[in-house]
This record gives structure tokens, C-alpha cells and sequence, in this order.
């Protein structure tokens, strides 16, 4: 326990918080924050990061209960008393199967009725606040996964179409193995990620680090 005192203390004066606590929604990328971290363990940060994934209100609940420090979300929180820093959009996708019925027609846009007819798979349900095109398919024909891995692979495996980000996609899509739909309502969807944390907290070294290497900007200290 001396030990663990003394260390702790030795990272409290070079500037290193003893933890970092970060919670970030699954359809955000995980690799840019991880970057940050190995570049901060290179540097020899003594921080023990916790870095956890969520989705939808599931972030905000998560950064509340963990008391975490940093959170990315998609959805606008409603804690109050953050300081919020816009991240690059992301852009999401409606694709199937090459060999899903969906994907194999070949005439014209997609109706909401067609759409029906066929499973829609989601990531734990998602949020109206998300405005998506199919949101109003969700009560009809739908299948909830645990995390967008599950959904992609359920999607390669022709059980059903659903919303992927890009950054998940575009591997497929350039081989063919994944077909983009064309509902009339759109193909497409941007989510606008947003990095938050609490206003009135002073962050540590390695919070602040994390802060601007996601969104270039210096955090106050």
C-alpha cells in the first residue's frame, strides 16, 4: 500500500491523472482514441485508461454511473454542465448481403413496404433523436444485437440490412460483398459525434492530451 501511495504520488507531480475514464458510442471508431493511448503509454504515462464502449443513451448513463471522465457521444446529452467539442461527422450506411433479396433487385428505389418484408437490424434499438429513415420499420420486423461486430457479421450472413458506419463498411462495399440500398427516404445517414466532459473539473495531463489529439483544440486547464 506504501508502494502503490508513493507511485501514485510520483504520477500526480509529473502531471499524470492516476486514471482516465473514457466511454465512447460503438459507431464512433475506436481506433483514434486508441492511437492516443499507446502514443501516451510510449511516452510513459502512468495513467490506467478504462476505455468502454456504448451506444445511444447508453453513454450518457455509463459516463454518469462510471463517473467517467470523457464521453463521445452521438446523441445531445442531457446532463447538464459540460463542455462539449464537435468531432468529425460520420457517415452511416443502409447495406444488405450482395445475395439478400433487398440487394439482388434490380428496379428503381426501395418502397417502406419492400423494406418491411425483411429484417432490420439494429444495435440495441435505436433513438428516435437519431432521426434515421427507418425508424418508423423498427416496431415491425427487427432484430437487436449486442454491438456492431454482431450486426455486421449478422448482416454478411444475408439475416437481415441495417445501418453500418462507413468506417465498417467500405472494406465490403469495394469488394461487392455488401450492396448499398436505395429506399426513397435515403442510403445514407451523418452522425455528428461530440466529445464532452465536465465543465467545472480540471482535467488531468492525459485527459487534456486525449482532448486534442480527437479535436485539435487545446482544453482549458
Amino acid at each position: 500500500m506504501e508502494r502503490d501511495l508513493e507511485a501514485t504520488c510520483a504520477e500526480i507531480r509529473a502531471g499524470w491523472e492516476p486514471t482516465l475514464r473514457i466511454v465512447f458510442d460503438g459507431v464512433f471508431p475506436a481506433e483514434p482514441l486508441l492511437r492516443v493511448v499507446k502514443a501516451l503509454r510510449a511516452e510513459g504515462a502512468g495513467t490506467r485508461f478504462h476505455v468502454s464502449s456504448e451506444f445511444l443513451a447508453g453513454v450518457e448513463a455509463a459516463f454518469t454511473r462510471d463517473d467517467a471522465d470523457l464521453m463521445v457521444s452521438v446523441l445531445p446529452p442531457a446532463l447538464p454542465g459540460l463542455k462539449s467539442y464537435a468531432l468529425p461527422e460520420l457517415e452511416a450506411m443502409l447495406v444488405a448481403h450482395r445475395a439478400h433479396p433487398l440487394a439482388r433487385r434490380r428496379r428503381g428505389v426501395i418502397s417502406e413496404e419492400e423494406l418491411s418484408e425483411h429484417l432490420l437490424l439494429t444495435v440495441r434499438g435505436s433513438d428516435p433523436r437519431l432521426q434515421l429513415s427507418t425508424v418508423s420499420l423498427e416496431l415491425r420486423s427487427t432484430v437487436h444485437l449486442n454491438d456492431f461486430a454482431a450486426k455486421k457479421a449478422a448482416i454478411l450472413e444475408g439475416l437481415g440490412y441495417g445501418w453500418l458506419p462507413e468506417h465498417l463498411a467500405s472494406k465490403e462495399l469495394r469488394r461487392g460483398e455488401l450492396k448499398l440500398l436505395k429506399p426513397a427516404s435515403g442510403s445514407t445517414h451523418a452522425f455528428l459525434p461530440k466529445l464532452h466532459h465536465r465543465a467545472g473539473v480540471r482535467l488531468g495531463r492525459a485527459a487534456r492530451r486525449v482532448v486534442k489529439a480527437l479535436t485539435g483544440t487545446e482544453p482549458p486547464q
